[in-house]
C-alpha cells in the first residue's frame, strides 16, 4: 500500500519505516505492540498506516486516548488528512461531558453511572433533551449528515445541540455508524456495559474495527480497575437509612446485620489504620448467615441471592422516586445488591482475591472497606482483543513488550521498538551515584544528601524543574530536610488527596513561571501530575527522579506476585512488583519530553537506577542518553551547565 493519506510534505525519522510496519502487521493479521517516543509523530503515522486498510476492508478505525485533549488531537490530525484525501471521523467524550440534563451536569459520576441515569431518565420521560429529538428529527438529521462529511470534535455537536435544545448524545450516535474513525476513552470499548451500547450505536461488531490503543501502558491498570469493586461501611449505614425512608424493612433488617459483619471482622482481624487482609469468600458470608464454620451452606446462598435480586429492585425503585424529585438518582441499596453479586460471582475464581481494609477518608476519618480485587486483566481484555479485526498497541513506556503482551493476552503479537526522534544534544539522562531511597538507607542524613543535589539541578536549570519522588514518605523527606527554604524558585507541591480543580490550579502557576526565573514541581509518581501531565518547552527544562517506586509489600501485591508466580511462572515477583514500579519511573521521566524541539535534562537521584535490572526497563529513548555519574556535586552541576550551554 502506498502512504497517500500521510498529509505532510516530508516524513520524520522512521515514519515511514512505523507507517509501513503496522500496515505489514495487521495485513498478515498480527497486532503491532509498538514503543515510540512521544514527539515522534504516532498519531498521524498510525492513522495513515490504518486507513487505507480500513477502507479497502470496511472497516472502522477506533482509536482509544487517555484524555479529552489527546481524543480532539487525533481529529486534528484527520482535518490534515482530510486536505489531501476524502476522510470523515468525531471524538466522542464520556456521556457526562456531552449530556445537557442537570442531572448528570452537575453530578460528578463516571461515564458507566451517567449512561445509567441517562437511561432512567429517557425511560421516565424525563429528558427534554431526547424529546425534543423526536419533534426535530429533520434538523438531527441535517447535523448527521454534514458532521459524518468530515473529521468533527464532540464539541462541535454539542454546541450545535444546545442551540437546537436537543441530545448531542443522540446526534452523535447518527453521526458514529457513518463516519471512518471515532476517538474515544478506552472505557467505550474495554467496560462491557458501555461496550455494548457503543457497538450497537456505531451499527458494528468488534470485527468490524481496526482498534488502536495509544498511551496503551495505561490498559492493564484500567482493566483490573474494572474488574474490581469495593464497598465502604458509610455505604451500608446510607443504605440503612434509604431502606428506612422507603419503608423497606426486610432489606434494613439484613442491612443492619451487614454492619455488624463489618465490625466484628475488624475486631478479629484487629486492623489497625492503613492496614489489610486478605480474606475469603466464606468469611463475609458465613458472617452473614451466623455460621462461623468453613461452609457456606446451599440454602443460605439461594436466600441471599433472592435477597440480592430484591434490593436491586428495591434499588431501582429508589432510583425513579429520587428522579421523580429531581435528586440524583443514586441508590446505595442497588450498589450493595451488585457488590454481593460480584462478591459471589468471583468465588472460586484464581484471578480474584477478596480483601478488607482500614483505610482514611478525604475528611481524614477512620473507614472500612471491603474489596474484590482482580489480579489479571486478561478477563477483561481479551473480550475485547481476541475478537476486534487487528489491534495496535502504542506509548512512549511499554517495553519490556513480551511483559505487556503476556499481560495483557495478545494473540498473534509482533514488536518493534523505534529510536529516539530527539537529537542527542536535546536529551540528557544522568544517574547519580550515592544517593538512594532504598527502605535501609532512608534515614535524615540521606534525605539531606538527596535534597542538596536536588538543590544544586533546580540553582543550575533555567526556568522550570519537575521533582518526581517514589512516595509521598520521600516527598516529606526532602520537605524536611528544607528543600523549600533552600530553594530560590518557588515550590509547587502535590499533596495527598488534592481533588483535581486543586491540582489544575496548581500545575497551571507552576507553568506560568517558566516566563519568568523558573519555579519547581514536586510531586509523586504514579501521580496525576507524572502520568497525565504534559509540560513541553520551557514548562518543565529538567525531570528528577527521586527514588524507585517500589510498593510496599502489602497483601494485595503478595497476592498479585502469588497470582502472576502460578500463571507466569518463574515471573511473578518481576510482573506483579517491579515492572509497574518502573513503568511509573518512565513515566515520570518522560515528562518534559513532549515535542521533539524539547531540550530537557532527566536526573535519576537513586544509584539503583545505575543497575540494568532497573534501567533495562527504562525506554530506549532515554535509556540510550544514560549517563552515570560519581558521587560528586562538582561533576553533577558541570555536566548540567554544559548541557545547557546552548539553551535558548
Amino acid at each position: 500500500m502506498n502512504n497517500s493519506f500521510f498529509p505532510y510534505d516530508n516524513f520524520r525519522t522512521n515514519q515511514e519505516e512505523f507507517i509501513q510496519y503496522v500496515q505489514t502487521s495487521l495485513i498478515q493479521r498480527k497486532n503491532p505492540i509498538i514503543e515510540a517516543a512521544t514527539g515522534f509523530g504516532k498519531t498521524i503515522s498510525v492513522l495513515s498506516a490504518a486507513l487505507p486498510l480500513a477502507e479497502k476492508l470496511g472497516k472502522k478505525i477506533v482509536y482509544c486516548c487517555r484524555t479529552h485533549k489527546q481524543m480532539d488531537r487525533v481529529m486534528e490530525e484527520l482535518m490534515e488528512v482530510g486536505k489531501k484525501v476524502e476522510v470523515s471521523g468525531i471524538s466522542i467524550k464520556g456521556r457526562n461531558s456531552m449530556c445537557l440534563h442537570p442531572t448528570i451536569v452537575n453530578n460528578d459520576m463516571d461515564t458507566a453511572m451517567a449512561l445509567h441515569v441517562c437511561r432512567l431518565l429517557r425511560r421516565e420521560n424525563k429528558c427534554e433533551f431526547y424529546e425534543n429529538m423526536k419533534e426535530k428529527e429533520d434538523r438531527a438529521y441535517e447535523i448527521e449528515v454534514n458532521l459524518s462529511q468530515k473529521p468533527s470534535l464532540s464539541q462541535d455537536v454539542v454546541t450545535l445541540c444546545v442551540q437546537e435544545n436537543m441530545c448531542p448524545y443522540e446526534v452523535v450516535k447518527g453521526i458514529l455508524q457513518n463516519v471512518e474513525v471515532i476517538s474515544c476513552s478506552y472505557m467505550y470499548i474495554f467496560h462491557p456495559e458501555i461496550r455494548d451500547n457503543f457497538l450497537e450505536g456505531i451499527g458494528a461488531t468488534l470485527d468490524d474495527i481496526i482498534l488502536i490503543l495509544d498511551e496503551a501502558h495505561n490498559l492493564s491498570e484500567l482493566a483490573i480497575n474494572l474488574g474490581s469493586d469495593q464497598l465502604s461501611i458509610y455505604s451500608i449505614t446510607t443504605a440503612i437509612n434509604e431502606s428506612i425512608e422507603f419503608e423497606e424493612a426486610i432489606v434494613s433488617e439484613f442491612l443492619n446485620k451487614f454492619y455488624e459483619v463489618f465490625i466484628e471482622m475488624e475486631d478479629e482481624f484487629k486492623l489497625e489504620n492503613d492496614e489489610e487482609v486478605i480474606i475469603s469468600y466464606q468469611d463475609l458470608f458465613t458472617r452473614l448467615e451466623g455460621n462461623k464454620g468453613p461452609f457456606v451452606s446451599k440454602s443460605f446462598e439461594k436466600t441471599l441471592f433472592d435477597l440480592i435480586v430484591y434490593m436491586k429492585t428495591v434499588g431501582e425503585k429508589v432510583q425513579k422516586e429520587r428522579l421523580k424529585r429531581n435528586k440524583m438518582p443514586r441508590s446505595h441499596i442497588y450498589k450493595i445488591a451488585t457488590f454481593l453479586e460480584n462478591w459471589f460471582n468471583a468465588r472460586g475464581n484464581e484471578s480474584y482475591c477478596y480483601i478488607l481494609e482500614k483505610t482514611k477518608t478525604k475528611k481524614d476519618e477512620d473507614t472500612l472497606k471491603l474489596g474484590i480485587l482482580s489480579l489479571d486483566p486478561r478477563p477483561i481484555t481479551t473480550q475485547v482483543l481476541d475478537y476486534v479485526y487487528g489491534s495496535v498497541h502504542m506509548s512512549g513506556t511499554l517495553e519490556p513488550l513480551e511483559a505487556y503482551s503476556d499481560m495483557i493476552g495478545i494473540k498473534n503479537p509482533a514488536f518493534k521498538v523505534f529510536p529516539s526522534p530527539f537529537s542527542p544534544t536535546n536529551i540528557k539522562g544522568i544517574v547519580t551515584k550515592g544517593v538512594t531511597t532504598k527502605g535501609t538507607h532512608r534515614n535524615e542524613e540521606m534525605y539531606k544528601k538527596i535534597t542538596s543535589k536536588a538543590i544544586d539541578i533546580i540553582h543550575s536549570v533555567p526556568a522550570n524543574v519537575g521533582i518526581f519522588c517514589s512516595s509521598y514518605e520521600v516527598l516529606d523527606g526532602l520537605l524536611n530536610s528544607g528543600i523549600a527554604l533552600m530553594s530560590d524558585k518557588p515550590l509547587f507541591i502535590e499533596r495527598r488527596n488534592m481533588d483535581s480543580r486543586e491540582n489544575d490550579m496548581l500545575v497551571s502557576d507552576f507553568k506560568f513561571h517558566s516566563g519568568k526565573d523558573g519555579a519547581v514541581l514536586l510531586g509523586v509518581m504514579g501521580g496525576r501530575n507524572a502520568e497525565g501531565g504534559d509540560y513541553p518547552g520551557n514548562e518543565m527544562n529538567t525531570v528528577v527522579i527521586v527514588g524507585v517506586p517500589y510498593a510496599r509489600p502489602t497483601p494485595r501485591i503478595e497476592a498479585q506476585i502469588n497470582y502472576y508466580q502460578k500463571v507466569f511462572f518463574g515471573k511473578g515477583k518481576y510482573y506483579g512488583y517491579y515492572l509497574p514500579a518502573h513503568r511509573k519511573l518512565s513515566q515520570a521521566a518522560g515528562r518534559a519530553h513532549r515535542l521533539v524541539s524539547d531540550k530537557a535534562l532527566i536526573v535519576f537521584l537513586d544509584e539503583r537506577v545505575a543497575n540494568k535490572f532497573v534501567s533495562k526497563d527504562i525506554p530506549k529513548w532515554i535509556r540510550d542518553s544514560l549517563e552515570f555519574v560519581p558521587d560528586s556535586d562538582d561533576i553533577l552541576k558541570q555536566k548540567i551547565k554544559v548541557f545547557f550551554e546552548n539553551h535558548r
